[in-house]
C-alpha cells in the first residue's frame, strides 16, 4: 500500500525539499537597501549615546569591488550623527564578513603622496589643553570600483583605499576619489553587534 505522499516509507516530497534547503540565503549584511534602519549594540555605541542598543537610517551605500575586495560602507544616521558600518568580505570564505564601525574625519584634495605611516591627532579627554598623537601604518593600496548608491540613484566611480592600521587594531582607510581624499577611521566590532530591518527596495538606477 502507497501511504498518500510516501513510497515505501519514503517521503515522495524529499528531493524537492532537499533542494529547497540549499537555496542559499542572502546574507543581511550585503547590499541593504536604502533607508532600511539598521541598529548597533557595540561598546562605541553605548559609550556615546548612553543606549545598549541604537538605531540608525542608511542613507548612502558604497560599495567597493577590487581584487580579493569586497566591501561595504553604510552611511547611517540619526537625529544627531552620521556613523558609518564596514562590512568586509572575508577573502577564501564563501559568506562571511568582517563588521567595523566608522566615522568620516575629514575630506580634503589631494596634495603630496600618502606617506607610509601617518599620524592622526585628537583631543586629550583629561586635558583639554593637550593632543594625542596616533601613529598609523600603511598596510596596502586597494584599486576599487566604488558604487555610491542613495535615494536619487546610482553613480560609479574609480578610487584606490589607502589602508592603515595602529599597533592597537585601530583602522583607518583613505578613500583616493579623483583628486580628493576621504578619511575614514574606525573599529572592529561583532557581527552580533548589527541589527538589520531591511526597507522595501524601491532604489533608483541612475543614468
Amino acid at each position: 500500500m502507497v501511504l498518500f505522499g510516501r513510497k515505501e516509507g519514503r517521503s515522495l516530497f524529499g528531493k524537492q525539499k532537499e533542494k529547497e534547503d540549499k537555496t542559499p540565503l542572502k546574507n543581511e549584511l550585503v547590499d541593504i537597501s536604502i533607508n532600511s534602519m539598521i541598529e548597533l549594540s557595540d561598546l562605541t555605541t553605548y559609550e556615546e549615546t548612553g543606549d545598549t542598543s541604537h538605531a540608525f537610517k542608511l542613507v548612502t551605500r558604497k560599495k567597493y569591488e577590487g581584487e580579493a575586495l569586497l566591501r561595504y560602507m553604510y552611511h547611517i544616521k540619526d537625529a544627531e550623527e552620521e556613523v558609518i558600518l564596514g562590512v568586509d568580505h572575508i577573502p577564501g570564505t564563501k559568506d562571511e564578513y568582517e563588521t567595523s564601525r566608522w566615522i568620516v574625519d575629514g575630506e580634503q584634495e589631494l596634495g603630496d603622496p600618502l606617506p607610509d605611516v601617518m599620524t592622526l591627532f585628537y583631543p586629550n579627554p583629561d586635558n583639554e589643553e593637550e593632543e594625542i598623537g596616533v601613529e598609523y601604518t600603511r598596510q596596502e593600496i586597494i584599486s576599487a570600483k566604488l558604487t555610491v548608491t542613495d535615494v536619487q540613484g546610482k553613480e560609479e566611480f574609480q578610487t584606490e583605499l589607502h589602508e592603515y592600521i595602529t599597533e592597537n587594531e585601530e583602522l583607518m582607510s583613505i578613500e583616493l576619489c579623483g583628486d580628493w581624499l576621504t578619511f575614514y577611521v574606525g573599529l572592529p566590532i561583532l557581527p552580533s553587534d548589527v541589527e538589520v530591518y531591511p526597507a522595501i527596495e524601491t532604489e533608483k538606477t541612475g543614468s
